[in-house]
C-alpha cells in the first residue's frame, strides 16, 4: 500500500483544488490511502476534509502542537499502527498532483530497489501572473520549493528532494527515522529546511535518492508570496535553516558564524549603500536578498552561542578485550554526539582495540586513555592502587573536564574503581550494565569503597531486564534513593544486517557450502561462557542423520585449539567450519539456516538479534539475556539449558520445515526493526541522559 501523508494548517483556501485532483488520481495496483494531519486549524479545515470522506480513502488526524514536522511524525506514528505501508508519499496542502502521480512513484519504487528516497517534479501554479522582476531576480526554486525543469531522471543529491513532492520507503520509518521537529514550518518565526535535514540524515545512514520527473505536482503560489517583503522573509528563514544544517568548525568562526560570512555580510552592506546611492532597484533587491539570507544564518549562529554549552561525558570501563560492551560504548558516543553532547571515549587500552579506536577517530569521537589502578577488581596491591589512583588517575580525569562519567560494567566489580574515581573527583556518574552478574559476597574493604562509589550515581541502565535485576540484587543498598533506572537493549544496524539471498549465496560460496547444504551457525567467542563443547555435542548427534548438515563457528577465543582437536577426533573436520575472527559478520550470517547460542549466561545476546535482522531464526538457551530477547518471540525459540536431546529435537523439527523457518525469519526481522533499530535505541539513550548532566 501507498500512504499519502499531508500536514495542513488552515487549508480551506487551497485544499478544495487539491482534494478534487485526488479524486481523479489513478490508483496503483497495491492501493493507496490519504492521511491528513490537521495541525491546529481553526478555519473549518476539518469539516472540509470530512466532506471528501466518501470520495477518497481519507483518514483524518489532529495534532495540536504547531509545526509541520510534529504533524508529520504524528501521522507516521498512526500509519505505522495500520496496514503496512510500502511507500510513504509526502506532499503539501497546496500541491495539486497529476493524475498518474502515485502510479509513477509506485513504478519508480518497483524499478529502483536500491533507492529509498524519491523526489518528483514541482512546477508553479501561479494564482496570478508573477511580476517580471520576480522571475528575473528571485531564485524561485529555493523560494517556492520548485524543481529545476532540466533536472533529469536518475540519482539525485538529497537536498534537491523537496517536501511538497517526496516519497520514502516504509522500511526507513520502521528503522525508527523521523523528522526533526526543531526545524521547518511552525507558528511564528522558524528555520526552513525540515525535509532537507531529514533526507541528508538518511543519506548519512546510507539511503540513496532518485529523481522521478514524471511524478509531478503543481505548487500553488498565492498573491502575498509575490511581494518583496514575503521573499525577504523567506530568504531569512532559509538562512536560519542553512545554519542548522551546517557542520560547525569547518571554518574559522566569530560569534558562532564563519568569518568569511561576516566579511560577505559587510561587503553586501556596502554594496547595498552603493546601489541606493545610484538608485538601482535591481541591485538594491539583490543586495537585500543576500543580506536577508546571510542575516538569518548569522542570527541563528549567534543565538546558538548563547545556548548552554554542550555537556561533556567521559565513557570508560574495565575492558580486557574487544566485545559487545566496547562496541556498545562506541554506539553510545555516536548517539550522544548526535544530540549535542561532547563525548570522550576513555577506556584503558585493550586487546583488539585498534579497529575500535580507528572507527571512533573516523567519526570524530575524542579518545583518551584513562587508566585506573584496580583497587576493587583485583585484591593484590589494592591499597597501593588506591594511592596511585588518587595521585595519577584523578588528575588525568580532571584534565578531561567531564560533567558526567559513564562507567560500563561488564562483570560484578569490573568498572567499580573508575566509578570510585569519579566520586573522588566530585563528578556525577551513570552506570551501564552489560551482563547478568552472579551473587557475590563483598568483604569489608570492598563494601566501604563501593558504598562511596555508588553514592554519586545519577542513573543506571542495563541492556536487559535480567541484567538489571542481578545488578540491583548486588548494589541497590548503596544506590541513591532517586537514582534513574532504565533498560536499554543493544541495537543492530539494519543497513548492515539484512535478509539477502545474494549475501546468502555469496557467503556459501566463500566458505565452500553448497546451496542444498543445511547450516547451523553460531557467532561468538569460543570461551567457557558460550559453551561451544555443548554446541558441538548437539551438532554431532544431528550430523548422524543429516549428511548435508554443516556447522559454521564464527569467532575465536581461548577454546579454539581444543575445539579443533575435538572436531578431528569426531571426524567432523569437513563439516565444521571455523572462520576465526570476522569483522563483518553481516556477510556470513545469511548463509545460516539457524543461529544457535548455548551460553551459560548473556548480558544481552547481540548475535541473536543480528541473526534475526538477517532473517535467520534464532535459538538460544533459556538463560538471562537470551531469555529477554526470545521469550514470546516469533523469530526464535528458547532451549532448556543442558538438554542436548531436547535441542536436537527442536532443531530437527525446524530443519525439516523450511516454510516455518521462512516465517520465523520474516517475523524476527520485524521484531528487530521495532525494538532494536539504531534510531529506536538512540532515542532511548537520549531520554535516559536528559536532565542528568
Amino acid at each position: 500500500m501507498l500512504t499519502v501523508l499531508m500536514a495542513t494548517f488552515n487549508g480551506v483556501r487551497t485544499l478544495p483544488q487539491v482534494l478534487d485532483a485526488y479524486t481523479q488520481l489513478h490508483s496503483p495496483e497495491e492501493g493507496w490511502r490519504l492521511l491528513v494531519v490537521d495541525n491546529g486549524s481553526d478555519d473549518g479545515t476539518r469539516e472540509l476534509l470530512m466532506s471528501y470522506a466518501g470520495r477518497l480513502p481519507l483518514h483524518y488526524a489532529y495534532e495540536p502542537r504547531r509545526g509541520k514536522n510534529a504533524a508529520l511524525n504524528h501521522g507516521l506514528a498512526l500509519a505505522m499502527k495500520g496496514p503496512e505501508t510500502r511507500l510513504f508519499v509526502f506532499t503539501d496542502d497546496d500541491a495539486t498532483p497529476d493524475r498518474d502521480w502515485l502510479v509513477r512513484y509506485a513504478d519508480a519504487a518497483n524499478e529502483r530497489q536500491g533507492f529509498a528516497i524519491f523526489g518528483g517534479s514541482i512546477v508553479p501554479d501561479w494564482s496570478e501572473a508573477p511580476p517580471e522582476w520576480l522571475l528575473r531576480l528571485v531564485p524561485c526554486g529555493l523560494t517556492y520549493g520548485l524543481t529545476d525543469p532540466l533536472l533529469p531522471e536518475g540519482p539525485v543529491y538529497p537536498g534537491l528532494v523537496w517536501g511538497a513532492n517526496m516519497a520514502v520507503r516504509g522500511e526507513v520509518f520502521r528503522h525508527g527515522y523521523r523528522f526533526d521537529e526543531s526545524i521547518g514550518p511552525a507558528a511564528g518565526e522558524y528555520a526552513m529546511g525540515g525535509e532537507v535535514s531529514f533526507t541528508r540524515l538518511l543519506e548519512g545512514a546510507g539511503f540513496q535518492s532518485w529523481f522521478c520527473p514524471t511524478a509531478r505536482v503543481a505548487h500553488h503560489i498565492r498573491p502575498v508570496q509575490l511581494t518583496p517583503d514575503w521573499v525577504m522573509a523567506r530568504a531569512r528563514r532559509y538562512g536560519r535553516g542553512a545554519c542548522r544544517l551546517a557542520k560547525p568548525g569547518q571554518f574559522p568562526e566569530l560569534f558562532g558564524a564563519p568569518r568569511w560570512m561576516l566579511r560577505k555580510y559587510a561587503e553586501e552592506l556596502c554594496g547595498l549603500a552603493a546601489a541606493m546611492l545610484l538608485r538601482h532597484p535591481e541591485r538594491i533587491f539583490q543586495r537585500r536578498w543576500e543580506l536577508a539570507y546571510l542575516g538569518g544564518y548569522i542570527a541563528e549562529a549567534a543565538a546558538a552561542t548563547k545556548r548552554p554549552a554542550s555537556r561533556r561525558i567521559v565513557l570508560t570501563s574495565f575492558s580486557g578485550e574487544l566485545g559487545g560492551m566496547e562496541l556498545r560504548m562506541l554506539d553510545e558516543a555516536r548517539f550522544l554526539k548526535g544530540v549535542g553532547y561532547d563525548c570522550v571515549l576513555a577506556p584503558p587500552r585493550f586487546v583488539g582495540d585498534e579497529r575500535w579506536r580507528q572507527s571512533a577517530q573516523d567519526e570524530c569521537v575524542e579518545l583518551a586513555d584513562l587508566n585506573v589502578p584496580p583497587m576493587l577488581e583485583e585484591w593484590s596491591w589494592r591499597r597501593l592502587n588506591r594511592v596511585r589512583a588518587m595521585a595519577f588517575s584523578a588528575p588525568a580525569l580532571r584534565k578531561l573536564r567531564p560533567d558526567l562519567v559513564h562507567v560500563a560494567f561488564c562483570w560484578t566489580t569490573y568498572g567499580a574503581s573508575a566509578l570510585w574515581l569519579a566520586q573522588h573527583c566530585g563528578v556525577p556518574a551513570v552506570i551501564s550494565v552489560h551482563n547478568a552478574f552472579p551473587h557475590t559476597e563483598f568483604n569489608e574493604w570492598q563494601r566501604g569503597l563501593l558504598q562511596r562509589a555508588m553514592s554519586g550515581v545519577k542513573g543506571v541502565y542495563a541492556v536487559s531486564d535480567s541484567a538489571m535485576k542481578h545488578f540491583l540484587a548486588l548494589y541497590r543498598q548503596w544506590l541513591p534513593a532517586h537514582v534513574r533506572l532504565a533498560v536499554i537493549p543493544n541495537c543492530v544496524d539494519l543497513r548492515r544486517f539484512q535478509a539477502s539471498s545474494r549475501r546468502r549465496a555469496a557467503a556459501r560460496r566463500q566458505w565452500g557450502i553448497a546451496d542444498n547444504d543445511e547450516v547451523i551457525g553460531s557467532v561468538g567467542r569460543l570461551s567457557v561462557q558460550k559453551r561451544p563443547e555443548e554446541l558441538l555435542a548437539i551438532f554431532a548427534l544431528l550430523a548422524k542423520s543429516r549428511p548435508r548438515l554443516k556447522l559454521l563457528l564464527v569467532g575465536t577465543g581461548p577454546l579454539e585449539s581444543s575445539l579443533r582437536d575435538l572436531v578431528r577426533r569426531q571426524r567432523l573436520t569437513r563439516r565444521v567450519i571455523f572462520t576465526g575472527f570476522q569483522s563483518k559478520v553481516e556477510s556470513i550470517i545469511p548463509a545460516m539456516d539457524l543461529h544457535l547460542l548455548v551460553s551459560r549466561r548473556e548480558g544481552f545476546g547481540i548475535a541473536t538479534i543480528e541473526a534475526m535482522a538477517c532473517g535467520v531464526p534464532a535459538l538460544a538457551t533459556r538463560v538471562p539475556g537470551s531469555e529477554d530477547i526470545l521469550e514470546g518471540s516469533a523469530g526464535g525459540q528458547l532451549l532448556a539449558p543442558g538438554d542436548i536431546d531436547g535441542a536436537v529435537s527442536t532443531i530437527t523439527a525446524l530443519l525439516d520445515d523450511p516454510a516455518r523457518r521462512c516465517e520465523m525469519g520474516r517475523r524476527g526481522r520485524a521484531e528487530v526493526e521495532a525494538r532494536y533499530a539504531v534510531p529506536v535505541i538512540g532515542a532511548q539513550v537520549e531520554a535516559f541522559y536528559d536532565g542528568l548532566t
